[in-house]
Formats: structure tokens, C-alpha cells, sequence
């Protein structure tokens, strides 16, 4: 008998977890007897409030210390831990302690360098850097007998720590994603930006450009999140239900990141999403986007407001250019998307 657990930081609403981590557990079925899940619950993010704050870090303390005690009581049952991001999504890395003490094998996956400072915090409180700082990641790789990174920067920002085991990119199944139509003549055109609420701030140094698009009619962007960005843009709530659907609705997928440690690490994934959908991108050249750009032929690198002005009004005054990108990227990502060799990977570091 051989039975592997499957750990996450966060529930089945985060993009790593379902790609990194469930998106596998199918296939790693085939290698082991048993492949149990273990995920954190999903807290909603408090509103800017004191009460609310205060209860938000209440809950999270509480889960936290259900989360720790739960791996405590369970995870000697088991062979091997895969571990996706880390064991929770904040607070202190005592947490890690059940995995110190455990004597099966760890594999820890990474698609983020969790293990350097988040972008943002510089200016945050000390409880704030200290909650999300990155001492789990940190204890974590100590304690994984594998690595496992998503990009090539990324391996070079943890052989700081230690030697990556396996390189896997996090990549979608093609075939779950509906094909748009980025090809129509609808004006505006309709630019698309699909991601979490703490990353969301990217699209910043696009606001005068987006502004003065959508004033000339030319185009207008649509963000999908689960809350509003504060500039000029439709908003609509990001669904688990519409996962995949969401993207058939763009004429163009935009990728802004700012140039820091922690985004050259990132893995692409927003720009593998719209290839799988048949929709071309604009993309910072920043860390794996610029490779992807280059090997799927499917978007345009922008640096700078000029310059993502500029391949904006290219693509949107160019419906055949649009549809032209769009199919070299869903083509490249059938190619890219090697699901099976993936877990065959995964399956052979979990191994003992």
C-alpha cells in the first residue's frame, strides 16, 4: 500500500492549487493506492474596517491552529506529502514543525518565490510583513527531500537555498478552455485582465493609456477579480464556474507585471490561459514572458505606457492579426501542456 497526501496553503479558489496541485491528483492516482487532499478553508479578505480586520486575523488564527492540528493527527498515515505554496497561507512557520518531525517524504512545489518578500510590503505594518512574510517557504525548504519550480528564474532564485529537483511549468488543459473569437469588428475592442485582488495593482501604470483608449472609443478593458480595480474598467466577479469561459469574451489578453525579484519568478500562467483560449496578449517582457512570447509567436511585448499604447492600437485596429495570434497560441499550448509527463515527474520524486 502506498498513499500520498496532497497539501495546498490555499482552497480550491487559488489558481496554483487547482493547476499545481488538484489538476494532477487524477493521474497521480495511477501510480499510488490512495491520494488524499488536504486544503485550507477559504477566508473572505476583510474589508477596511478595524472590527473587520480584527476578525479576519481571528479567524485565520484559529484555522491556522485547526490546519496545524489536523497535519498533526493525519499525516503520519501517509508515505509522501506533496506540498503546494506552503501548509497555510500566513502566519508564523511553526507550522511546519509536523513535516520536521515527519519521516516520509516531502516534495514541495513552488510556482511564486514565497520564500522572498511579497511585492507590497515594504510599506506595510510589522504584523503585516511578519503574517505573510515568507518563514514557512523558508522552513519548508529545509525540510523537502524535492524541489519542484515552475520556471527557470525561479530555480535560480531558490539554488540560493538549495538545488530545484524538477522544472514544471503550471500550465492549463486545453481542452477545458471554450475558443473566443478575437477576430470580430466590435468597437471598443475588448481588452481582458483576469487575476487575483493582490495582484491586481499591475495594471497601474496602464491607467492614463487604458483612459485615453477608452475615450477615443478604440478600446476598453474588462477586469475579472474579485474586487474592483479603482481605474478606467468594467468589473466582473471572478466565478470558479466560469473559470475557463471568462476568456471567450476578449479581443486581448493583457499581462502587465513591474520588473522585481519576486515577477521574474512568476510562471506565465495568465499568458498560457489566453493561448489556451485562442486569444493573442500584451505582456511585460518580465522574467517566462518574454521566452513564451517568443516560442508561441501568439502576442506582442510591451515596456512602457508607450509602448503597450502602441501594441494595443496595433492589435485593436488588426482583426485578422488577432485571430492570426490567437491560433499560434492555442497550437502552442496543446504542444506545451504535458500533463502526464508532469505527474510521471511528480509521481517519481514522491517515491521513496
Amino acid at each position: 500500500m502506498t498513499s500520498v497526501l496532497v497539501v495546498a496553503e490555499e482552497g480550491r479558489f487559488s489558481a496554483s492549487t487547482r493547476y499545481r496541485a488538484l489538476q494532477h491528483v487524477p493521474r497521480l492516482a495511477a501510480y499510488y493506492d490512495h491520494v488524499d487532499v488536504a486544503l485550507s478553508r477559504e477566508i473572505a479578505p476583510p474589508l477596511p474596517r478595524f472590527s473587520s480586520r480584527a476578525r479576519f486575523l481571528a479567524r485565520n488564527a484559529l484555522t491556522y491552529g485547526a490546519t496545524a492540528l489536523a497535519l498533526t493527527r493525519t499525516v503520519s498515515r501517509y508515505d509522501a506529502v506533496f506540498v503546494q505554496r506552503g501548509l497555510y497561507s500566513m502566519g508564523p512557520g511553526t507550522i511546519v514543525r509536523v513535516l520536521e518531525r515527519y519521516r516520509g517524504r516531502v516534495v514541495f512545489d513552488l510556482d511564486d518565490a514565497v520564500f522572498l518578500p511579497r511585492p507590497g510590503l515594504a510599506g506595510r505594518s510589522r504584523l503585516a510583513r511578519w503574517l505573510y512574510g515568507p518563514q514557512q517557504a523558508m522552513r519548508l525548504l529545509r525540510r523537502a527531500d524535492a524541489v519542484i519550480v515552475s520556471t527557470e528564474v525561479l530555480a535560480a532564485e531558490v539554488s540560493r537555498y538549495r538545488v530545484a529537483d524538477a522544472i514544471l511549468p503550471t500550465v492549463p488543459d486545453p481542452g477545458a478552455y471554450p475558443l473566443a473569437t478575437p477576430g470580430t469588428d466590435a468597437r471598443p475592442v475588448v481588452l481582458g485582465w483576469v487575476g487575483t485582488v493582490r495582484n491586481v495593482d499591475y495594471l497601474e501604470p496602464l491607467r492614463s493609456v487604458l483612459a485615453g483608449l477608452t475615450h477615443d472609443g478604440i478600446a476598453e478593458l474588462v477586469v475579472i477579480s474579485a474586487h474592483p480595480w479603482p481605474g478606467p474598467a468594467r468589473f466582473r466577479r471572478w466565478t470558479l464556474a466560469q473559470e475557463a469561459s471568462v476568456f471567450t469574451t476578449f479581443a486581448i489578453g493583457l499581462m502587465p507585471l513591474p520588473d522585481t525579484p519576486y515577477t521574474r519568478a512568476k510562471a506565465g500562467f495568465k499568458l498560457l490561459q489566453y493561448m489556451a483560449a485562442g486569444v493573442p496578449f500584451i505582456a511585460s517582457p518580465v522574467g517566462v514572458n518574454r521566452e513564451l512570447a517568443e516560442r508561441s509567436g501568439a502576442g506582442i511585448l510591451a515596456d512602457g505606457p508607450q509602448e503597450w499604447e502602441a501594441a494595443i492600437r496595433t492589435l485593436a485596429a488588426d482583426p485578422d492579426l488577432r485571430v492570426q495570434l490567437g491560433s499560434r497560441g492555442r497550437s502552442f499550448v496543446a504542444r506545451y501542456a504535458d500533463l502526464d509527463g508532469q505527474a510521471a515527474t511528480i509521481a517519481g520524486l514522491l517515491a521513496p
